[in-house]
């Protein structure tokens, strides 16, 4: 009797335990919507307060950005107050400086925080109310009709054609047939620079739709008012992707590269009866029509022509031979009336080697040239006089030297005499970029062990945290996979650790505080406790600053001061540096914590943007998050 009451017993604990378990499972579920609602409910409010408080600032180019941004994130809950913003966004961009953004490049382009802006205004509006971006493009073809006035000698042509061909550039991966359809509206006003860019990315997509576009932009070149500027796009895009040359005012030859399109294969060899269309149409309308130099425009027009001569005068040779005469002989009779003297300014289109003549000259390898080049620059340091000029020459051997060679570079920096900083910095600056190229490489230990070289803090710990974030992201060993696991986060965690004690005794510096936000992006991924406690150390030196973008995600500057130059030699890390990147691991399970971070901004604009950029990075994972949720219930 006593044995079936304790089995009776026992089964009703454990109906009762099951059933206060099943209970409660909903509850909990409940409060997780609930919680999940309330959050939302905050980070759009969150949003509708920037985007009021945003055409009050004295930043405007933030408070466009908050106001697009605003608009993107909330137009399907409201679509007027969207365009509303939008509109005002639009509005306020006349407030912005027209200025070119980089006066030093202004002879290659003009392109100011105007442009840029009206294209994010502009993508906004189109993604969501195309009537409203037709709108704002009206308006701009009304403001600024004819083309653009003092451009730079790869701008595109219109402001216009500007907005629709970067609008199409941001389209081509997620929309093919929208590029195009943008790319097309461009030709109405020319060919112009970027489309080149959007032709090289349209044909990694579809073949079949760059060779159509090609084809409207010749029909376009070649139908009235052609400039050797836009021959030049097309030529850059047939026959060396990513180059585009032009002449300056003094007839010199310039050119831009896009490096990430250099090493593509010519269009030309699988395109070759649209190289030739594209030669012949050059020579009827540019190379067989007579030019007077008479004129300031008339002279220009030729250094033009002979720059574009030069870049094409071994494709005439190769795809249209039979125009090849007569286009190299217009050629060099446009060159001896620019130089009578007979000074050939650099044209070759009339030179080459033929059966009777050959070149007995050995051609030197590129390792040979590189080997040359840098015994030069050395000897030259070597021979200079004036301290300052033998202190500059040896700055700028030591540079000229490959970033993997970073010993050979610190031995010809070490020879700066008379300036211990200055030497200082070039040898922590070839280290620097030496341990970036190793991390890419992924030779970590050779990094590793290069960092504590490195004599400037911040550039050290910049390697620091490259290294932190590729150990976290590498494989554990097979072997055992939990030790080499444990192991290699707590070396991360060290090395992050460092970096706090380090920083600690540098001043406030916009590259000190992204690398604040960088280090906290990576040590969240190994304690969230301890990164929201960066974040607000984060906080507390931007507020230090006369002004600070939370969005610029781009590595540090660390290059040299008498080196304008040398940090574009640096290998950029795949690492964020900005608000954003930060507080990206913690949102899921922190958001609260992070909104209130974000209000302890002083200033008002950085306070908005922050705020923002928290309520945008919840809202994007939320909404991702609940179509995960749905597509795993309909399964």
């Amino acid at each position: 009797m006593t044995r079936t009451f304790k089995a009776l017993s026992i089964f009703l604990l454990l109906t009762l335990l099951v059933s206060t378990a099943l209970s409660q499972q909903p509850n909990r579920t409940e409060e997780k919507d609930l919680k999940r609602q309330r959050e939302r409910l905050q980070a759009i409010s969150m949003v509708r307060q920037s985007a009021d408080e945003a055409p009050l600032w004295d930043n405007k180019k933030a408070a466009i950005q908050v106001l697009a941004d605003a608009a993107d994130l909330l137009w399907d809950e409201n679509p007027g107050l969207g365009a509303k913003w939008l509109t005002k966004a639009w509005e306020l961009i006349e407030q912005v400086s027209g200025s070119p953004k980089n006066e030093k490049l202004k002879e290659f382009f003009t392109r100011s925080d105007q442009s840029d802006l009206r294209t994010v205004v502009l993508s906004v509006a189109r993604k969501h109310d195309s009537a409203l971006a037709e709108r704002f493009l009206k308006q701009l073809s009304q403001k600024e009709p004819n083309e653009k006035k003092d451009r730079g000698a790869f701008d595109d042509r219109t402001a216009r054609s500007e907005q629709l061909l970067q609008m199409a550039q941001q389209s081509v991966d997620s929309n093919p047939d929208i590029a195009f359809s943008l790319a097309e509206r461009s030709l109405v006003d020319g060919v112009s620079y970027t489309l080149q860019n959007v032709l090289t990315s349209l044909r990694k997509k579809n073949v079949e739709m760059a060779n159509r576009l090609f084809d409207l932009a010749l029909a376009r070149f070649g139908s009235a008012g052609s400039d050797p500027s836009e021959a030049q796009v097309l030529a850059g895009y047939l026959f060396k992707s990513g180059f585009t040359f032009s002449a300056n005012p003094s007839g010199q030859t310039i050119l831009v590269m896009n490096p990430a399109q250099r090493n593509m294969p010519a269009v030309a060899s699988s395109e070759p009866q649209r190289a030739k269309n594209f030669l012949t149409v050059v020579y009827e309308v540019l190379l067989a029509k007579p030019l007077t130099l008479d004129s300031p425009e008339g002279k220009q027009r030729a250094q033009q022509l002979l720059v574009l001569g030069n870049n094409l005068a071994g494709q005439y040779r190769t795809f249209t031979p039979e125009l090849a005469p007569s286009a190299l002989g217009f050629l060099s009779h446009l060159q001896s009336q620019l130089s009578p003297d007979g000074e050939t300014g650099g044209l070759s289109v009339t030179t080459r080697p033929t059966a009777d003549t050959v070149d007995t000259t050995k051609r030197l390898t590129i390792e040979e040239i590189y080997e040359k080049r840098i015994s030069e620059l050395e000897a030259n340091a070597e021979k200079q006089s004036n301290p300052l000029a033998r202190k500059l020459a040896y700055v700028e051997a030591a540079l000229a030297v490959k970033p993997e060679d970073y010993n050979r570079a610190r031995r010809i920096a070490e020879k700066i005499d008379g300036d211990d900083n200055l030497r200082a910095d070039v040898v922590s600056f070839l280290l620097y970029r030496g341990a970036l190229l190793l991390i890419e490489k992924a030779e970590i230990e050779k990094a590793a062990e290069l960092a504590p070289q490195i004599s400037d803090v911040l550039r050290r710990s910049v390697v620091k945290i490259v290294i932190a974030q590729h150990l976290l992201s590498s494989k554990p060993e097979k072997s055992k996979p939990e030790e080499s696991t444990a192991l290699t986060r707590q070396r991360a965690f060290d090395l992050l650790n460092d970096i706090d004690r380090e920083m600690k005794k540098e001043g406030p510096s916009a590259s000190a505080a992204k690398i604040l936000l960088a280090k906290t992006g990576v040590l969240a991924k190994l304690d969230q406790d301890q990164a929201l406690i960066s974040l607000e150390g984060s906080v507390q030196m931007i507020n230090k600053l006369e002004s600070f973008d939370l969005r610029d995600s781009s590595t540090p500057n660390l290059g040299l001061g008498v080196s304008a130059t040398s940090g574009a030699t640096v290998e950029r890390p795949k690492l964020g540096f900005d608000f954003r990147s930060a507080i990206d691991p913690l949102m899921t399970t922190n958001f609260e914590q992070i909104a209130a971070v974000a209000e302890r901004f002083t200033a008002k604009e950085i306070r908005g943007v922050g705020r923002l950029e928290v309520a945008k990075l919840y809202l994007r994972k939320n909404n991702a998050r609940s179509q995960k949720d749905s597509i795993h219930a309909a399964r």
